[in-house]
Order: structure tokens, then sequence, then C-alpha cells
């Protein structure tokens, strides 16, 4: 009985490293898009309205600057908390 729980035990662990070495070559991150990713409602804003200003100095942007941002507003009157 021992030697077949001994014999279980080893498939079972083979099988499972047999299956772990294949992660690296199926996971092929399907979802990443293959072309390049644009803005679906895009709207001009000026920089300073919606990075603070150690971003647009990281950036090296002023706060007059146009970006091109996508706008994710919902139609029709807010009944939520907006800022």
């Amino acid at each position: 009985m021992k030697t077949l729980a001994t014999l279980v035990g080893a498939v079972v662990l083979a099988a499972g490293a047999a299956q772990a070495s294949g992660l690296n070559v199926t996971n092929r991150h399907n979802d990443m898009p293959t072309a390049p990713v644009t803005a679906q409602n895009p709207v001009q804003v000026k920089a300073g309205a919606v990075l603070s200003t150690s971003e647009l100095a990281r950036r090296g942007l002023s706060a007059d600057a146009e970006l091109t941002v996508s706008d994710f507003t919902a139609p029709g009157p807010r009944s939520t908390y907006t800022r």
C-alpha cells in the first residue's frame, strides 16, 4: 500500500512539474493590442487641467499646452458625486 501511495505521489508531482514547465510557452498575452492605442472620444484640454505641477515638470510641459485625452463622461444629467 505504501508503494502504491508513493508511486501515485511521484506521478502527481511529475505531472505538475511537466505542466508548470510549459507556462512560459503558452502565455502569449493574447489580450495585448496589436495596433496603436487611440483615444475613443478625443477632446483637447489644457495640460494644467489634467496634470499636477510635478507631472507637468516631469513631462516638460507648460500648463497651457494642449493635450488630447479620451472623454469618458456619460450623456445626460449626473446623479453621482463629481469633483
